[in-house]
């Protein structure tokens, strides 16, 4: 019977477990670690002002850049302490390639300088994130009011639409239109209503209909900020004409409504007067009627 030899012994230094991945694991946590504690002892009043270069380095190490090269940095340290177990000249040399690979990528994003965008000043991603912007400038400053004029040329037709209530509904709008004698508005002469009034009235030959719509009702429902604008008159008249057509959003016929009760013109009455005359819906022909006569239509009646 033949008996196999024995196997032969592993080197005394070769790495059979593989400490690689476990020493790069635990100089991945350590070096951030040691950064975060080092960084606040020196802040103690003790240690008095830090060098410049020595802040600059714990401002930038401590960055968002900074916590993903401190990792990289302690993982390529990781790896070199595991050199002495690699087994062969091949896989030291591997090793090694690695942990420098490493090292440079970390120092690399850890001497990077910061940058932090201005996330008021980003443009907005999106038909919502740009609404969103709309709807929060509305009723703050003039210069949040200012941030909506470029979107009443926006791609997106409801991005428009938005911009244009916006531009008829604001802390200006309001402002104006509510003012005393006691209370007298200071925006009145602002040149920004200037601004507001030349979008709005660009808005009245927009391709869209809800545009168009929302531009007149915001300019007609605005007379002391925009003064008299018989176009935007003429518009609301023509959704009126159209409103019992197949394919009618209603939505504008009330909106349109809305605007007749207000200053008085013999085009947009005579409209919402035929409207009323032939109007099958009851609530909508009394809107109408009222809306002749000057008088808005009750909210619970909508």
């Amino acid at each position: 019977m033949t008996v196999s030899p024995a196997p032969a012994p592993r080197p005394p230094d070769a790495d059979p477990r593989g400490r690689l991945p476990g020493a790069m694991l635990a100089g991945a946590l350590l070096v951030p670690l040691l950064t975060l504690a080092v960084a606040a002892l020196l802040a103690l009043p003790v240690f008095g002002r830090l060098p410049r270069f020595l802040a600059l380095l714990f401002t930038r190490a401590l960055a968002p850049s900074g916590w993903i090269g401190l990792p990289l940095l302690g993982a390529g340290l990781g790896a070199l302490t595991t050199l002495a177990w690699s087994g062969s000249a091949g896989a030291t040399l591997r090793r090694l390639a690695l942990a420098i690979a490493l090292m440079v990528a970390g120092a690399a994003l850890v001497v990077r300088t910061p940058y932090f965008p201005e996330a008021r000043n980003a443009p907005p991603r999106g038909s919502r994130a740009r609404m969103d912007v709309i709807r929060r400038s509305t009723f703050h400053s003039p210069a949040d009011v200012a941030r909506i004029l470029p979107y009443t040329r926006d791609p997106d037709p409801i991005v428009r639409q938005q911009a244009v209530l916006a531009c008829g509904v604001n802390v200006i709008v309001a402002g104006i239109e509510g003012a005393t004698a006691d209370h007298p508005s200071p925006f009145v002469g602002l040149p920004l209503c200037d601004s507001l009034r030349t979008r709005l009235e660009a808005a009245l030959h927009d391709s869209v209909e809800d545009v168009r719509a929302e531009a007149a009702r915001a300019l007609w429902k605005a007379p002391r900020t925009f003064g008299r604008e018989p176009a935007a008159a003429e518009t609301l008249a023509a959704v009126l004409d159209r409103a019992l057509r197949p394919g009618a959003v209603e939505r504008l016929t009330w909106l349109a409504l809305d605007a007749a009760a207000g200053a008085p013109d013999a085009r947009l009455e005579a409209a919402a007067a035929q409207f009323a005359a032939t109007c099958p819906d009851t609530e909508l022909a009394r809107a109408a009627r009222r809306a002749v006569k000057g008088v808005a239509p009750a909210s619970s009646e909508r």
